[in-house]
């Protein structure tokens, strides 16, 4: 009897170890599915961007806001952004108001040149910059978490500062940086979610100094052969010589009745 269920506890020891060496290696998963996300299916959407931003001495604080649609198609004929004819119209007017009072509101008119076609593409087509990002960032290790209510792989990677700023002549003026890259992924290594979180203080001549936090969020979506970046926001305080200044924000893909049928379950 014994033996039995030395046995019984062996085999069961083996099966369980088995599976989870199935899918352990979390990151190879990761580049496996992202190598075959990159296909070109048609899709439209309505993205919507959305900021606030807060600045300056707090007695003196500004508040500033943004806001805008606009339609999105991605198709043989290329990445088109199509304005309506009411956003057109808003953008003149707040133009126009902006011309007469330096403090107007223009929510429409700030929020514009945050949806452009490079980052509409990025978010449409999102494997190809997370291989990028990959690259860049240096692997810590793989653990499961909860998500949705569901156990899913986490895998962390720290971030050097040429991953968050491009510019080398920035760099020698940055004292302390601290990166952090976190995605999450399904049993079969589709990105689910992706976060980025870093830190950094430097200082520029005698005078100027300063501090930023700030974290980015992305959710993704499959959509028949490619990754979409259905959802990104962020959260970012940075404290200078001249004040301090607090922002969030969001980008959202509302995808149109023809593309939902496309969607999978990751």
């Amino acid at each position: 009897m014994i033996l039995r269920s030395s046995s019984l506890t062996l085999i069961a020891s083996v099966f369980i170890f088995s599976s989870f060496n199935l899918f352990a290696d979390g990151l190879t998963d990761l580049h496996s599915a992202l190598l075959k996300l990159n296909g070109n299916t048609p899709l439209s959407a309505i993205v919507e961007s959305s900021y606030t931003e807060k600045r300056g001495k707090r007695k003196k604080q500004k508040t500033i806001n943004g806001l805008i649609q606009v339609h999105l198609s991605d198709n043989h004929q290329g990445l088109k952004l199509i304005y309506s004819s009411d956003i057109l119209a808003k953008l003149e007017q707040e133009a126009a108001q902006k011309e007469q009072d330096e403090e107007a509101q223009t929510p429409t008119l700030n929020a514009v040149n945050g949806v452009g076609v490079a980052e509409m593409n990025t978010m449409l087509s999102s494997a190809p910059n997370l291989l990028r990002s990959l690259k860049k960032a240096t692997f810590i290790n793989e653990e499961v978490v909860l998500y949705n209510e569901s156990n899913v792989r986490q895998l962390n990677f720290t971030l050097p500062l040429e991953a968050i700023i491009e510019n080398k002549e920035v760099h020698e003026y940055v004292d302390d940086f601290k990166g952090e890259f976190k995605i999450l992924i399904s049993d079969t290594g589709i990105p689910l979610e992706a976060s980025t979180t870093f830190t950094g203080s430097g200082s520029a001549y005698i005078f100027f100094t300063m501090e930023l936090t700030q974290t980015n969020k992305s959710t993704f979506k499959k959509i028949d052969n490619r990754l979409v970046n259905i959802k990104k926001t962020y959260e970012s305080k940075r404290s200078s010589t001249w004040g301090d200044t607090e922002s969030q924000g969001y980008k959202i893909l509302i995808l149109q009745p023809d593309n939902l049928a496309l969607a999978s379950i990751n």
